[in-house]
């Protein structure tokens, strides 16, 4: 009998070490399983070109920007970036606002969102091109089209490039992502 109380603490040692619960004040929540408001991300390594996921877009920009993102790199919000939970980290994904139809490619390079039933939190940049800044979330389909390090994401152009000048407010940013906030000081 005590040899099977041996295996059976064993077995649930070996079932939780390989994606143990991490308060949101981890430092680097794309190396592994995250916990954020009770809900535990698991993201995955690896993501075939063509998967895609439909759900709600929303964006955020000010709050954050010259903020340290997930992926360890400073957040701009005039680059054509988005924030995914469980995507690898410089995943190339074209999203389409499924309302109007416009697309636009990304690079997948935060953590996020962390809101509700959300699947995408979208770079400024990336929200005008989509048409998501006034209405602050829109219906999407994120489909991959690329891993790595491609630089088909690369810096906005035209318009969000004058938005720097005047910084459109996110009327969805209620300053209760202290979450992210964690995450982007360490």
């Amino acid at each position: 009998m005590k040899s099977v109380h041996r295996f059976f603490i064993i077995g649930v040692l070996l079932a939780t070490c390989g994606c143990a619960t991490q308060s949101a004040t981890l430092k680097h929540p794309a190396r592994g399983c995250y916990t954020i408001n009770g809900k535990t991300y698991h993201p995955v390594k690896k993501v075939a070109v063509g998967h895609s996921q439909d759900g709600i877009a929303s964006w955020y920009g000010p709050g954050f920007h010259g903020r340290k993102t997930a992926s360890g790199e400073v957040y701009d919000m005039y680059a054509l970036t988005a924030a995914h939970s469980t995507l690898p980290l410089n995943t190339i994904v074209r999203v389409t606002n499924l309302k109007n139809k416009k697309d636009v490619v990304v690079r997948i390079n935060d953590r996020g969102p962390f809101v509700g039933d959300r699947v995408l939190d979208l770079s400024l940049a990336a929200a005008r091109t989509l048409g998501v800044v006034g209405p602050g979330t829109a219906p999407v389909r994120v489909a991959v089209v690329g891993n790595g390090t491609s630089v088909l994401a690369m810096k906005a152009s035209g318009p969000a490039q004058e938005e720097k000048r005047h910084p459109t407010p996110n009327p969805y940013f209620s300053g209760n992502r202290s979450f992210m906030l964690a995450l982007s000081r360490n």
